[in-house]
């Protein structure tokens, strides 16, 4: 495909979620982008991922084809007491109704492969195809100049640079003028895969994915009566890539010196069990069935003063990493993406970006600042465990969100601005 003179070189750090996204997002404008990501893809992350009604929104505007993804329908959250002391209480929803479109569970590296695919794919008439260059690692940034450094030494340049390069972000002391630490959470998360298959021969475990309303469960461990100290501990299940993989999240505390230890690392199974030990006999035979389980750090980045310099931007996890409280994390990093792409349609000039990157900013910074302060502070503040839930309010502004909506109407006020 021939690529207009007035299309803008773009560089995207980062072939993550985001990076690709954001890669697509650009391309569907026609403009050219090159994706530099550090590693070589041997080995991606086997996890499942919660894709609420705003992210699908999202996705579908990319050209995402959701079929592709193999999603399971998540229809209810369905909560249990960890002792079996209470039944299952489900909270239903019909998320199609509400919000226009469905919540659905996705194998993280089936959406990894559809992102990729909407982004470098030859076919259709969406711009472009990225660039993808695997093993070039980024190791500085000139946002005076617009360039990129590797760490082979050679030097590229763009008219807008964009760092999706995750919570270990190479970009974002560039944007923001020093290094960000990005402070332990005190919570990590056991995570692993079990095959459905394996699940069939113990009717305990009928409850997950046979006996309805189907959907996401949630073993909650109480809280202790005497705040601010609260049992951390929830068990987060759900079926993926059509009901094939049974995902679990084991959050919790983290009593290890999180500064010392790797941020991601196996774990035993007889670990696993000792951690649950007082758990109900019938959810403890999931934990029986797990194999390689890894204890996986959570960190918040903190809230930081600007996400633009000049013409480089930083999105996702490098600007405004979450837990995953809310099930928003990915989908807040969509919308950057999905924002960005609205807001620089063909003929923006590199002169123009500046001013565009702060309309971006002012668009998706607070909203994605209130999804990662509330996921922290309903982990962490016993009053409001739960409260994401119990909102009907919150739920319908995060979830009955347009981000590709709101980022046009700004485009036109910036656009009509221009011409007064």
């Amino acid at each position: 495909m021939n690529t207009p003179n007035n299309a803008l070189d773009v560089i995207v750090v980062g072939a993550g979620l985001v990076g690709f996204a954001a890669a697509a997002a650009l391309r569907r404008q026609g403009h050219r982008v090159t994706i530099y990501e550090t590693s070589s893809f041997k080995n991606e992350l086997g996890a499942g991922l919660a894709i609420p009604p705003n992210t699908v929104r999202g996705l579908i505007g990319l050209g995402c084809v959701i079929e592709n993804l193999d999603p399971v329908e998540n229809l209810c959250f369905t909560a249990v007491a960890f002792d079996g002391s209470a039944g299952m209480r489900s909270d239903q929803t019909n998320y199609e109704a509400s919000y226009g479109l469905p919540w659905i569970m996705v194998h993280r590296v089936d959406l990894h492969n559809e992102l990729r695919r909407v982004a470098l794919s030859a076919e259709g008439n969406t711009g472009p195809p990225a660039e993808l260059r695997l093993d070039h690692r980024v190791s500085s940034c000139d946002v005076e100049k617009c360039t990129v450094t590797l760490s082979n030494g050679d030097t590229h340049h763009a008219d807008l640079i964009i760092g999706a390069d995750g919570i270990h972000s190479t970009i974002r002391s560039f944007v923001v003028g020093e290094e960000i630490v990005i402070p332990p959470s005190k919570t990590a998360g056991f995570r692993w895969l079990t095959e459905s298959t394996a699940l069939e021969p113990y009717p305990e475990l009928d409850w997950i994915v046979k006996i309805p309303p189907l959907g996401a469960r949630l073993i909650s461990a109480p809280m202790n009566p005497a705040p601010p100290q609260v049992d951390h501990r929830t068990i987060i299940i759900y079926a993926c890539r059509g009901s094939t993989l049974i995902n679990v999240l084991g959050v919790h505390e983290d009593l290890r010196d999180q500064d010392t230890v790797p941020w991601n690392a196996p774990v035993t199974q007889s670990e696993l069990l000792q951690f649950f030990g007082d758990y109900h006999p019938r959810f403890k035979r999931l934990l029986e069935l797990a194999n390689d389980v890894h204890v996986w750090q959570m960190r918040v980045v903190p809230r930081l003063e600007t996400w633009v310099n000049r013409r480089v931007c930083i999105m996702g996890d490098a600007a405004h990493a979450s837990l995953p409280t809310l099930g928003q994390g990915f989908g807040m990093g969509l919308e950057d993406a999905v924002a960005l792409g609205t807001l620089l349609p063909l003929g923006t000039t590199p002169e123009e970006i500046p001013d565009r990157l702060t309309l971006w900013q002012d668009l998706v910074k607070p909203r994605a600042e209130f999804v990662a302060t509330e996921s922290y502070e309903q982990q962490h503040i016993p009053a409001k465990r739960g409260l994401y839930l119990r909102s009907q309010e919150m739920r319908d502004w995060v979830m009955g969100y347009d981000v590709q909506a709101e980022a046009q109407k700004v485009l036109a006020g910036a656009v009509n601005r221009s011409k007064g």
